[in-house]
């Protein structure tokens, strides 16, 4: 063998053995790594001194990641880069930049002023971009297959350890959305009475739906004072943990001020408003229905904030209790009004939040106010409890094993 046939071939084995030690420092220094950053770091380096380039980029769209070395892009070229470099590319596991068409000239002329020249497919699937470039090397010569498989070998033990930061990442969150919905939920059920109030001309019952995720959905039954007894029903903005802390503010809030304004409603709701708009900066609403039931005369009082518009079934005649004013927290200084409804024996009030009218069946049909009417009308002799139960069931029929979107409450009181 030749002395210079020699030499080639220790310079190649040279590099082999730097190649392949590139591999090893990589595969052992991102194992202990789940910083996606520090993972690209350690790429980098150990993909450009065996190469011998002084600029790279990477890019996987599925995750959202770009990052490049050696060099600076506008926010502009960036943008363009992400978005194009797959056309780009169209399928060719290696592309040498010079050769791209005339259709391709603009990001062409952008890689090419940035010291990139070479670009490779990384991932196995048609559907994902994920590409890796390269620069020139230091001594020129260009990038042969083996160096394009070393670059491609690395990349994707990057790729596995990527994949593994994010799939941690997901089981992570989902254990912390666990742990926050638990906490939600158990906030929400510790908002609700314990059990009905006693009165004598006044049949109540209450049906509480929950689903999975926790909803704003919430009702109370506030402290009777002489003949008097508060009612709310409402619905918080949004769902998890922000809606349940904000339902028990609500709670802490129509508590202390029942004693003061108990028997002014339409004062009582506007106080209320105020304090929940200062918690919230107008950023969260809230729908509620405000209700007084005098077990005496027996009368019922009311203020409606924005919420479903609950009926007043009286014989033959339907009407509905929207008295009031806007949602709560739309505004600091909304007024409301109130009225008051006189009742007699068999009268029925129905109250409800959305997620009851808008239960859907497997026909995306939704079971709607006007059923809900429908039902307590025909079985108006029924009892509370007895309207109740039987208009759950019939949702649920209606439903047919249709999970429900949103938790919801149905109040019924009667006047015996």
């Amino acid at each position: 063998m030749a002395e210079n046939d020699l030499k080639k071939l220790q310079k190649e084995l040279k590099f082999k053995k730097l190649q392949l030690n590139s591999i090893y420092e990589l595969s052992s220094a991102i194992h202990s790594s789940f910083d996606i950053d520090h993972v690209i770091r350690i790429f980098f380096s150990t993909l450009m001194a065996p190469l011998g380039i002084s600029r790279t980029f990477f890019f996987d769209h599925r995750q959202a990641i770009f990052r490049k070395r050696g060099f600076v892009l506008s926010e502009a070229e960036s943008l363009f880069i992400k978005k194009n470099i797959r056309k780009a590319l169209g399928g060719s596991p290696t592309l040498d930049v010079e050769s791209l068409p005339a259709t391709h000239e603009k990001i062409k002329k952008i890689l090419l002023a940035k010291g990139i020249h070479y670009l490779l497919n990384i991932s196995e699937s048609k559907k994902k971009t994920i590409v890796l470039g390269l620069g020139r090397k230091f001594n020129r010569v260009a990038m042969d297959q083996e160096d394009c498989e070393f670059a491609y070998i690395l990349s994707r033990f990057m790729l596995i350890e990527l994949d593994n930061i994010y799939y941690l990442a997901q089981i992570f969150e989902k254990k912390k959305l666990e742990h926050e919905m638990k906490i939600a939920r158990d906030i929400q059920l510790s908002l609700l009475p314990q059990k009905l109030p006693e009165l004598k001309n006044f049949d109540i019952s209450v049906i509480y739906e929950t689903i999975q995720e926790v909803g704003g959905d919430y009702y109370d039954f506030l402290k009777k004072k002489k003949n008097i007894q508060p009612l709310v029903l409402a619905d918080v903005e949004g769902k998890g943990l922000s809606a349940a802390l904000l339902a028990a503010s609500c709670q802490a809030i129509f508590h202390s001020l029942n004693e003061l304004y108990l028997f002014n409603p339409a004062k009582f709701i506007g106080k209320a408003n105020t304090l929940i708009y200062q918690i919230t900066n107008g950023s969260r609403f809230i729908t509620l229905f405000w209700m007084l039931l005098d077990d005496e005369t027996p009368t019922l009082t009311y203020v409606n904030a924005g919420h479903n518009q609950p009926y007043l079934i009286s014989g033959a005649k339907v009407s509905k209790l929207g008295e009031g004013g806007f949602l709560i927290g739309f505004s600091a200084s909304s007024i409301y009004e109130q009225k008051t409804v006189q009742l007699r024996s068999g009268d029925i009030v129905c109250a409800f939040t959305d997620g009851v009218f808008e239960v859907q069946n497997p026909h995306g049909q939704e079971f709607g106010e006007k059923a809900i009417v429908e039902f307590i009308c025909q079985n108006s002799h029924l009892t509370a409890a007895e309207l109740s139960s039987g208009l759950y069931k019939k949702i649920k029929n209606f439903a047919n094993k249709t999970s429900f979107r949103d938790d919801f409450i149905i109040l019924i009181v009667k006047v015996r």
